[in-house]
C-alpha cells in the first residue's frame, strides 16, 4: 500500500512545487486531479504528458491516478489516451446518478483500445460496490476496476471496511481517504485504524490518496505539506528546508 498526496490538498500547484511537498512529506506518489495547476490533462500534447510522467518517476513519486472532473471527461477517448500515457487509471466520480452499466463497458471498450484504465469511484454502500464490480467483470480485462471514497465524516468506516473490502476484492485498485493529513486528529475512533488493519491483511497494494475533506482546510494543508510557518504554491521565496519525513496518516 502506498500513502499518496492528491492535488486537492494543494490545487494551485505545479507539479515540480507538488512533488518537492511529496518528498517532504514522504508520500509516494500523486492523485491528479483536473484542473489543477500542475497543468495535466486530456489536451495537453503526447510529448509534454511524457515528459511530466518522466520526471514525476524520475523523483520517484510517480503519477498514480488522474481524476476527471466529470463522468463526461473520464468516458472521453482523449482520458483514455490520457490514462496510457501517464500509465496510471482515470477515475470517474460519481455524479449523483447511477450511469447504466452499457455505458461503463462502452467506456471499458474505449480504454481497452486506447490501452488505459478507468477506475470507477463508490462509496461504502456494499450494494453500489457489488452492482459496479459486476460491470467490471463484464469489462475488457483491466479496462476498469473501482476507485474507493472513504470519508469519516460520514461516520464510522471500520463497519463498512469489512463488506465493501470483501465485495470489491481485487477489483479495488485506489482509495482516496477524506480528511487524512493534518485533519486525521479529528477523525480519532472513525475507524481509520481498522480500514489499514483491514488493507494491510488483505494484501492491498494500491494507493491510498490523502485528501482534505472541505476546501476551508486549506491552510492547515499548506502548513502540513510544507513548515510550521506556512508554505504557499508559486512562491519564490519558499523555503527549501526539509521537514522531518512522516508516513503516518497524521
Amino acid at each position: 500500500m502506498r500513502l499518496v498526496l492528491s492535488t486537492a490538498a494543494a490545487a494551485d500547484c505545479t507539479l515540480d512545487e507538488l512533488l518537492a511537498a511529496c518528498a517532504r512529506r514522504g508520500l509516494a506518489g500523486l492523485e491528479l486531479v483536473s484542473g489543477h495547476g500542475h497543468g495535466i490533462g486530456p489536451a495537453l500534447d503526447p510529448v509534454r504528458l511524457e515528459e511530466h510522467r518522466l520526471r514525476a518517476e524520475g523523483r520517484g513519486i510517480p503519477i498514480v491516478a488522474f481524476r476527471a472532473a466529470d463522468r463526461t471527461e473520464a468516458y472521453s477517448p482523449a482520458a483514455a489516451r490520457l490514462s496510457a500515457a501517464l500509465r496510471a487509471p482515470i477515475i470517474a466520480p460519481r455524479d449523483g446518478d447511477r450511469p447504466p452499466e452499457e455505458a461503463l463497458l462502452a467506456a471499458a471498450a474505449t480504454y481497452a483500445h486506447a490501452g488505459g484504465t478507468l477506475l470507477l469511484e463508490h462509496g461504502s454502500d456494499p450494494a453500489e460496490v457489488a452492482r459496479l464490480r459486476h460491470a467490471v467483470e463484464r469489462a475488457p480485462a483491466r479496462a476498469l476496476a473501482l476507485a474507493w471514497d472513504v470519508d469519516p465524516a460520514a461516520g464510522d468506516v471500520s463497519g463498512a471496511a469489512a463488506s465493501v473490502l470483501e465485495v470489491a476484492g481485487p477489483s479495488l485498485r485506489h482509495i482516496r481517504l477524506l480528511g487524512g493529513g493534518p485533519e486525521a486528529a479529528q477523525h480519532e475512533g472513525r475507524g481509520i485504524g481498522a480500514l489499514m488493519a483491514r488493507l494491510t491483511l488483505r494484501g492491498y497494494d494500491g494507493a491510498l490518496a490523502l485528501a482534505p475533506s472541505t476546501p476551508r482546510y486549506r491552510i492547515a494543508w499548506s502548513a502540513w505539506l510544507g513548515r510550521s510557518g506556512g508554505w504557499g504554491c508559486g512562491s519564490k521565496a519558499a523555503d527549501p528546508s526539509l521537514v522531518r519525513l512522516d508516513r503516518a496518516l497524521t
